[in-house]
């Protein structure tokens, strides 16, 4: 084909055939998947780019797919017929930025805020460092869901940084063991998602630092007035700055892959910035108010909501989840 065919072939069908699945990839962003089994979700995005490639002296129709389900799809028979055949296919697979952020590549030492997770899951956020109160023995901290895969861990699995989202391997990647969880009910009412892992021997980690803030230093007062300045290091959204807009809220409904749940005395934050607080994948993050004491663990969140728009934020209160699994802050 002459170069300007190709040209409004590519156009006609990009308006047509492909405007739905662009629509459908930008509301699914692979940097900010939620921390959740990998069964439930697929890393590789099902869909195709349409450009052009050189035959001889003409030109064709470049097709390329994402995922090997597309090769013998309606879409791609459909380009075919409409270009008559005149089309370069191509599977090229999963396409990534050339550079992640540092919380979503391979840390050592380990940084609170970096990507971690259960070898069972994608990928969540590691929240801090804590020993235990007998003994004193040294754990990092995060969700239930990030680290226990909803209950349904066994302790002892391993536990990888970066998370297999982002491209950590088991045993490779291997920074510990889940040791503790709160478990999760299905019935009744819940107030964490919280759990820890052992530290592997020999890994080493930054106890303290909070990339872009200080060091975290101590636990924050149990009480949260509402306009409260919050902050985070996380998985997806790296560092971000928000507001509480509610506290010792009761009856908010999350749902997971073991259903939704019930959870009480929560604290409710909206971003003080453009962005959200946080997306898929910052569970876990520690949430530290203007003195960078701890006060929160990020646990949940939406997309509604929030002076801004861009969604609400709910975590535990850090001193229910220290006690529940009988922790300190590890120094």
């Amino acid at each position: 084909m002459q170069l300007d065919s190709v040209r409004e072939l590519k156009q006609s069908l990009s308006q047509s055939l492909l405007s739905h699945v662009a629509e459908s990839m930008r509301a699914r962003s692979g940097f900010g998947v939620a921390s959740q089994a990998l069964s439930a979700v697929s890393t590789t995005p099902r869909s195709l780019a349409l450009g052009i490639a050189p035959k001889g002296k003409e030109f064709r129709l470049a097709v390329r797919l994402q995922h090997r389900t597309m090769e013998n799809s309606p879409e791609v028979e459909a380009i075919r017929k409409g270009a008559k055949g005149e089309v370069d296919v191509r599977y090229i697979g999963r396409v990534l930025k050339s550079a992640k952020p540092w919380h979503q590549r391979r840390n050592r030492p380990l940084q609170i805020g970096g990507s971690v997770g259960h070898f069972n899951i994608t990928a969540g956020t590691l929240g801090c460092f804590v020993r235990t109160r007998t003994g004193a023995v040294l754990h990092f901290l995060s969700n239930n869901h990030v680290l226990a895969d909803e209950n349904l861990a066994t302790i002892g699995d391993a536990i990888l940084q970066p998370g297999v989202f982002d491209g950590g391997q088991n045993p490779n990647d291997v920074i510990g063991k889940l040791a503790k969880f709160g478990t999760m009910k299905r019935i009744g009412v819940n107030f964490v998602d919280c759990a820890i892992a052992s530290l592997k021997e020999g890994i080493k980690f930054n106890m303290r630092k909070l990339q872009g803030l200080g060091n975290l230093a101590g636990v924050g007062s149990a009480f949260l007035d509402a306009g409260t300045k919050v902050s985070k290091v996380g998985r997806t959204t790296g560092l971000t700055r928000g507001r509480v807009t509610a506290f010792e809220l009761d009856n908010v409904v999350v749902g997971y892959g073991i259903g939704n749940l019930r959870f009480d005395d929560q604290i409710e934050i909206e971003g003080a910035e453009v962005g959200s607080f946080s997306q898929g994948g910052d569970s876990g993050s520690l949430i530290v108010n203007e003195d960078l004491k701890a006060v929160a663990l990020l646990f949940a969140g939406g997309d509604q909501g929030g002076t801004n728009g861009k969604g609400l934020t709910y975590a535990n209160p850090i001193q229910t989840v220290l006690d529940t699994l009988k922790v300190d802050l590890g120094f």
